[in-house]
């Protein structure tokens, strides 16, 4: 579930209303453009905002894109997996609770305390296969 801590912020809000509208990945500079007229000037703003809605499980930054996406999934943790299509940028939020298991056995067995777990899957989505060359 998500975190069901205080309000958000209202620049949080307007943050993740962008983002939840949006059908790809923005990076904290388009979503500084965008939010401009709703008075958001600053990038530090941006990036506050974004931290307060990661922290609570509201948006992923995707690593290899450096964008952020809204949490498309009611989950039960933050533990999520990314498909990312390196042709449109398109990503697709996993939630695999054999992945996760995967990776917490394989921490336990190297005797590793993750503090943060990413996974990104980097390939072509349906619409992109066959269309670029691999």
């Amino acid at each position: 579930m998500h975190s069901k801590e205080s309000p958000l912020s209202p620049h949080g809000k307007k943050v993740l209303e962008v983002l939840a509208k949006s059908d790809r990945p923005m990076g904290a500079y388009e979503l500084l453009g965008k939010l401009q007229k709703s008075g958001i000037k600053a990038p530090p703003t941006v990036y506050r905002a974004l931290d307060s809605l990661i922290e609570r499980g509201l948006v992923h930054r995707i690593e290899t894109l450096n964008a952020f996406v809204a949490c498309k999934d009611e989950h039960d943790d933050m533990h999520a997996q990314f498909a990312v299509c390196r042709a449109c940028g398109d990503v697709i939020e996993i939630h695999d609770r054999r992945l996760t298991d995967s990776i917490k056995a394989l921490a336990k067995q190297l005797k590793f305390r993750i503090e943060r777990e990413m996974l990104e899957l980097m390939g072509l989505c349906k619409k992109c296969d066959g269309k670029v060359g691999a």
